[in-house]
């Protein structure tokens, strides 16, 4: 991982920079499927990225079904997605376990207990006598059994609730708690009432990660923290994170015709950036870019987003042929129905307007998750066949050949890119027609590749003779 470079210029640390340069006729693997969230929850480990591989385990970790906290939003959302991993980010500030403590018989403590995770949750702790001796502690809520245990001495009772996914044992005394019908844990916060120095806390660890393909936030709509983002993503993508992160926005976006989701996606206009224009099933355009970030993740590199049909039943107000051309021409994503199944309109980021160095083809997600891949791809190969190899003109050939055979076949067979690729040293550096003087332990080397795209468009001529 390292980033891009200028011609001409020298980087100061050690690493594999690329230089991405489009051409008029020729537009010119890692793991995929990981997509990372953040978002507030009354469970789980606090300000700290965690993998999850299924719903069940996102939901188990962080109580999201269950609750009313925006972690409920990614465990509606981004699994429909079929991520292969998510990176899950409770943010909180000021979050505090929550306590209870059971006397015994003689009003002295037996045990204290605090919640596993900081929480607000209405735990309640119920003491019984046990069947076979002792006695049996169940932790409840809302009435609802969440886990029993028992024990004949205080220590035993320790060793069982130490063990279970709920609470842990602070403090113990001489004796088993007296019967209870329930204590009431007290003095938990959720923390989950978080400003922008948590999102940027969430990015910051995104950053050391640098796994994820795509990020999304927890449809947040505050328009100063989506600017957070924003800089951000643009940041790291030229220090060679390559990452795409989407956006929606408000529930008012349904009702404009698209004029507000396109106005924004123009100002955005950006290959790493997706914004997304509308909603389904009575979900915000913020709500959809949780899904839209897990698709965005895990589609395959030689996929289209359009036309895609998605897990949903309806969108919540149908564009017009025009506003759906006019959302294209953006760069916004919207929905759209094909017969009775929701589809993705078009894959498109918000990149309409290239820069230096650009195509209007890198709008197209999959063109741009492919251009994305490859650099990825090379910069980690590279960074691993430099630290053995001297920097001779026999050893950069072996790895232009390399790169050529063992990864750039793989991908025209997958259909990736085009036959007639190249990769081999840059000759404006390297040879006796050099541009640039090079220092001794620079490498330089020149690639040519065209992405293949999707057919998405068809034309034909009918000719009809009588």
């Amino acid at each position: 991982m390292a980033g891009t470079y200028l011609e001409g210029t020298s980087k100061v640390l050690s690493g594999v920079y690329t230089l991405i340069k489009a051409a008029i006729d020729a537009v010119t693997m890692s793991a995929r499927g990981i997509v990372a969230y953040p978002f507030t929850a009354d469970w789980g480990p606090v300000n700290s990225l965690e993998l999850n591989l299924y719903a069940n385990e996102f939901n188990k970790r962080y109580n999201a079904a269950n609750s009313a906290l925006t972690a409920k939003k990614i465990y509606d959302q981004a699994f429909k997605g079929k991520p292969q991993q998510v990176l899950g980010y409770r943010m909180a500030t000021g979050a505090v376990k929550g306590t209870c403590v059971l006397n015994d018989a003689g009003a002295a403590m037996s045990l204290t207990l605090e919640t596993l995770h900081p929480s607000a949750r209405a735990f309640v702790a119920v003491v019984k006598d046990a069947l076979t001796g002792g006695k049996e502690v169940q932790i409840t809520e809302g009435g609802i059994l969440l886990v029993s245990v028992t024990g004949t001495t205080a220590a035993e009772l320790e060793t069982a609730l130490n063990l279970t996914d709920y609470v842990r044992v602070t403090a113990k005394g001489a004796n088993l708690p007296a019967n209870s019908a329930g204590v009431n844990f007290t003095g938990g916060n959720n923390g989950s009432v978080v400003t922008g120095t948590e999102y940027t806390a969430f990015l910051t660890a995104l950053e050391a990660d640098g796994r994820p393909n795509a990020f999304s936030f927890d449809a947040t709509t505050d328009e100063a923290i989506l600017t957070l983002a924003e800089t951000w993503v643009k940041r790291v993508r030229d220090e060679g994170i390559y990452i795409t992160w989407v956006r929606g926005g408000a529930s008012a976006w349904d009702s404009d015709g698209g004029a507000a989701a396109n106005a924004k996606s123009i100002s955005l206009n950006h290959r790493g950036i997706v914004n997304v224009g509308n909603g389904c099933d009575g979900y915000t355009s913020a709500e959809m870019a949780i899904f839209i970030a897990a698709r965005v993740a895990s589609v395959a590199l030689n996929r289209t987003l359009t036309d895609e049909v998605i897990d949903y039943d309806a969108v919540n107000k149908k564009l017009t042929p025009g506003e759906r051309v006019t959302a294209k021409l953006a760069g916004t994503m919207v929905f759209t129905t094909a017969g009775n199944a929701v589809v993705i309109d078009e894959g498109v980021n918000t990149l309409t307007t290239p820069g230096a160095d650009e195509s209007k083809e890198l709008g197209k997600i999959r063109v741009n998750s492919a251009v994305d891949q490859i650099c990825k791809d090379l910069e980690a190969f590279g960074d691993e066949y430099k630290k053995t190899r001297s920097n001779t003109d026999a050893a950069r050939q072996t790895y232009a050949a390399t790169v050529e055979n063992t990864y750039f076949l793989p991908l025209q067979t997958m259909e990736v890119i085009q036959p007639g690729y190249f990769y081999r040293p840059d000759p404006e550096y390297h040879g006796k027609n050099a541009v640039f003087n090079p220092k001794i332990d620079e490498a330089f080397f020149y690639s040519d590749i065209t992405p293949v795209d999707s057919m998405e468009r068809i034309y034909q001529k009918i000719k009809l003779n009588f």
